[in-house]
């Protein structure tokens, strides 16, 4: 494994989930050490796949396709809903969860960007 290199406050580090890391054992900073992981996903086939069977996860309360078993939050009181995610989100962010259909009339989309989109729609049964 290769360290990451000195680092400061708002650098951009490109990393895949997938690759093998650690974490160092210990932490000799001053201040907290903190990871904020912001998932990039582009609109595939494959992907819309997989975010139809989260979506229908989310929405029945169990884990996601990735952390599959249990019965999650299934039986909880108050968990977060479609309708909840509505009120404190916009389109952009319901449509990355299969929850709203993408905006296929945008007018700067390019030919390929559209289909694919309509692809996804289609798979999410839009």
């Amino acid at each position: 494994m290769v360290h990451m290199p000195h680092i400061a406050p708002g650098d951009y580090v490109a990393w895949h989930c997938d690759t093998i890391h650690s974490v160092d054992k210990v932490h000799q900073g001053h201040g907290d050490s903190s990871v904020l992981y912001i998932p990039a996903c582009p609109v595939t086939e494959a992907n819309a796949q997989y975010v139809r069977r989260q979506r229908e996860d989310f929405l029945n309360g169990v884990p996601p396709p990735d952390f599959p078993g249990g019965k999650g939050e299934s039986e909880h009181i108050g968990r977060t809903t479609q309708a909840h995610l509505a009120r404190y989100t916009k389109e952009q962010g319901l449509r990355s969860l299969g929850l709203e259909k993408w905006n296929t009339g945008e007018k700067n989309l390019k030919q390929g960007q559209r289909a694919v989109l309509k692809i996804a729609d289609e798979i999410m049964g839009f």
